[in-house]
């Protein structure tokens, strides 16, 4: 059972007030706009249009094709695990449908909570937890990336209003193979599938949620950030790689939610002791190939504008990522892959977890032994 805290673990750490995020400012939006403007410029316009096409992840393995890993079948089941991805991305996401005419009443939070809990886990999803929506996490703006994917939803810089009826978010992680995972950076296609996972599991319980007469927007990694919301529903806590660190699958999860107008129970926050490890553990930084992740102490400062102020954290340098999954011509996972949280089911795995999670002092020791017996090298089969 995980330990619960009476707040999260990065509450704090918060060092002044915290506002809202603008997705321009995304590394992902940021590279999206950086490509447009090559493209447009080589073919021979004045200015760069958001309309570009922009593939972070590249289909053409011609050129590569000799590196292990990169082949043409690597290429294709990448491509076919982003199918549903893309399809609920341009039609359901961020997008509130007709509810039933008769709205169920609800006398029960915990019940009701329960019983979208195990929905979404028949669904697919491998972890679920509720949070009330905080205003604080949903984006400012549309960032180019998200809007271009978006099926002409929104346009980049259009504002984002929350909706009166925003109250709760149901977040859910999707776990990623592990023996994929363990091929980066080579192509992974388990992190395509994960995408497209957490599309099918969000979008099917928010109609889910709708059949009892209340509203429900599915979201994937577009309207709001996921992490903090993760985090505020009890799901894990913030690492030193910028990712989300779960009790069972480490950072090994993609992350999909609903918000919703549907009376839930939340869940407290947790603690698993991922922040004091990640204070001695700089696995994740020792082996990313942009250096784009702190190997120093946390701050509140930021590296450029990707990153959130105000909270002591390791910001990620995330264009020095992106800049680097467009060199090796695929995206990277070293940071899920070299992680010690990031283990297959096991007693010692969670015996190890186990004590992490009740004190510190084993730390150092844990790191190095996970350094000895080998665990995080790359293995294509």
């Amino acid at each position: 059972m995980m330990k619960q805290a009476p707040k999260t673990t990065y509450h704090p750490f918060i060092t002044g007030p915290i506002l809202r995020f603008d997705d321009r400012n995304s590394g992902f939006s940021q590279f999206h706009r950086e490509q447009a403007e090559k493209i447009d410029m080589q073919a021979g316009g004045d200015k760069p249009s958001s309309s570009s096409t922009v593939r972070l992840q590249k289909g053409d393995p011609s050129k590569i094709e000799k590196r292990k890993g990169f082949g043409k079948k690597d290429y294709a089941l990448s491509w076919a695990g982003r199918t549903i991805d893309y399809l609920v991305r341009k039609n359901y996401y961020t997008r509130d449908s007709d509810v039933a005419d008769e709205q169920v009443p609800i006398s029960d939070r915990s019940s009701m909570a329960l019983q979208v809990k195990t929905a979404a886990k028949w669904l697919g999803a491998d972890g679920v937890g509720i949070c009330e929506a905080n205003p604080a996490w949903i984006y400012s703006h549309w960032g180019e990336y998200n809007a271009f994917y978006s099926g002409g939803l929104a346009e980049p810089g259009e504002p984002i209003a929350i909706p009166s009826w925003l109250k709760f978010a149901v977040v859910m992680i999707v776990e990623m193979d592990y023996a994929d995972v363990r091929r980066s950076p080579a192509l992974d296609a388990s992190t395509s599938m994960g995408y497209s996972k957490m599309s099918f599991v969000a979008s099917s319980l928010a109609t889910y949620i709708r059949q009892f007469g209340y509203h429900a927007l599915p979201s994937g990694n577009d309207y709001a950030l996921n992490i903090p919301l993760a985090i505020d529903a009890g799901l894990g806590e913030l690492g030193r790689n910028g990712q989300l660190m779960t009790a069972d699958y480490g950072p090994r999860v993609r992350i999909c939610k609903v918000f919703t107008d549907l009376p839930l129970a939340v869940d407290r926050p947790v603690d698993l002791g991922v922040q004091a490890f990640c204070e001695i553990c700089k696995v994740c930084a020792d082996h990313c190939p942009s250096n784009a992740i702190m190997k120093g102490e946390r701050t509140d400062k930021a590296w450029d504008e990707s990153n959130s102020v105000h909270v002591l954290k390791w910001p990620t340098k995330a264009m020095k990522c992106m800049h680097w999954w467009d060199k090796n011509g695929s995206h990277c996972s070293n940071c899920i892959r070299v992680c010690p949280f990031n283990k297959p089911k096991g007693w010692h795995h969670s015996l190890t977890k186990a004590v992490v999670k009740r004190t510190s002092v084993f730390d150092r020791l844990l790191v190095s032994m996970d350094k000895v017996f080998g665990y995080g090298k790359q293995v294509i089969d």
